[in-house]
């Protein structure tokens, strides 16, 4: 009887262990998110790169909004804390400068590949995030203009980010995601924030 109860314990005690191992697991998500960037950059310092004096008859324009979209992978650690693995398309901030003669444009667009880890307290269906991220990101610059050679550059720097974000679980496998973050020094001279709103897909 007591050989029983002891074995009774013994395989007891496997399956608590198997269970509890099995629960502290890794689980993986894949996560894609899209929205709207917007770039901190100087109007006034691209007026003085083409040397351009608004008024007069010459005019200039900046577009610092574009669409903005991300696609990744993570692994969440534990119920707090994740690991993500993505590429990011902040889209393509846009200058113009003309006059009855003559038209300038500087266009800069960015992606890239990065990392972020992520802290996360969960209340039921929702749960609530912020990340710190370190990426390598590449801006692309083009230069034109009617009488001048047209040019480009790349800059490839690393990047910080920092974001909050929301997310509502609509079942087991599926969740909506809604977050605002902060690229730090792109191309190592302005910020970008993108607002996104995208969908998580834990397996």
């Amino acid at each position: 009887m007591f050989k029983k109860t002891l074995l009774a314990a013994v395989v007891v005690g496997f399956g608590a262990m198997a269970g509890a191992a099995h629960a502290a697991q890794p689980n993986g998500y894949l996560f894609v998110s899209a929205g709207q960037s917007d770039a901190d950059i100087s109007k006034q310092e691209l007026d003085n790169f083409w040397g351009v004096t608004p008024g007069l008859g010459v005019s200039s324009s900046l577009d610092n909004k574009d669409t903005a979209f991300k696609i990744g992978a993570g692994i969440q650690l534990n119920p707090y804390v994740a690991i993500e693995f993505q590429y990011l398309d902040l889209g393509t901030a846009e200058y113009k400068a003309s006059n009855a003669f003559a038209e300038a444009k500087t266009t800069a667009q960015t992606d890239g590949l990065g990392i972020n880890a992520v802290g996360t307290i969960g209340f039921d269906r929702l749960s609530l995030f912020g990340k710190v991220g370190y990426h390598q990101l590449k801006t692309e610059v083009k230069n034109s203009s009617t009488f001048l050679v047209n040019g480009s550059d790349s800059e490839k720097e690393n990047v910080m980010s920092l974001g909050l974000g929301a997310a509502f679980a609509l079942n087991e496998s599926f969740s909506l995601v809604a977050e605002y973050e902060r690229y730090q020094d792109v191309a190592d001279e302005y910020d970008v924030d993108m607002l996104s709103a995208g969908m998580r897909y834990n397996f």
